[in-house]
């Protein structure tokens, strides 16, 4: 796979956000989160395909961003009702995952990618978006795949699984293969193509 052509695919996920600020008006402000988030990456990949073009790392940015994406996908959590009886829990999490992310910076000097933070924090989405899946099928009467909330955590559930993966083999040193690691990534992207069109 071309550069361009992963560049290209990193940035699709601009039309979930334009798709979503045209209609701000109409939408229910739950999604709030969501759709910062949606714009926050689509930022995000802009940066770092400017920095990647410039012979830079992107490690800095998109450490950050995996803190600014936990954060606002906890809050979209907390906005669908996940933690309506747990306030405590949702907060318990935030903190931890703040704690996490700074813990594994300070350990790598913000010069690594933050693996471990990545695999505990996508784990944590996989779950939170199978209780929702769960709570939508059996409270939802419309079909599920007219179901905002249902397709959403469909996707999280799809991306962050395979991102654990790829974390994990990057830890345990399984990307030395210069071939299998490419593989392994343009498998990634065409996952996140996926997901952004769901």
């Amino acid at each position: 796979m071309s550069y361009e052509l992963n560049a290209a695919i990193s940035l699709s996920i601009v039309t979930g956000a334009v798709i979503g600020w045209s209609r701000v008006k109409k939408i229910d402000l739950a999604y709030l989160p969501f759709l910062i988030l949606l714009t926050l990456g689509f930022f995000n990949e802009v940066i770092s395909i400017f920095l990647i073009k410039n012979r830079h790392q992107n490690i800095f940015n998109y450490n950050l961003f995996e803190l600014v994406e936990s954060i606002l996908l906890s809050w979209q959590f907390l906005k669908w009702g996940l933690f309506r009886a747990k306030k405590k829990l949702y907060y318990f999490l935030q903190v931890l995952l703040v704690c996490l992310w700074t813990a594994e910076n300070v350990v790598h000097s913000f010069k690594a990618f933050n693996s471990y933070f990545i695999i505990l924090h996508s784990f944590f989405f996989v779950m939170m978006a199978i209780s929702m899946i769960n709570r939508i099928s059996l409270r939802e009467s419309i079909p599920l795949w007219r179901q905002p909330i249902f397709l959403i955590c469909v996707g999280l559930v799809i991306y962050y699984d395979y991102a654990v993966l790829v974390e994990a083999l990057w830890i345990f040193g399984l990307n030395y293969s210069g071939p299998f690691r490419i593989r392994i990534l343009e498998i990634l992207v065409y996952i996140y193509l996926f997901t952004n069109i769901i």
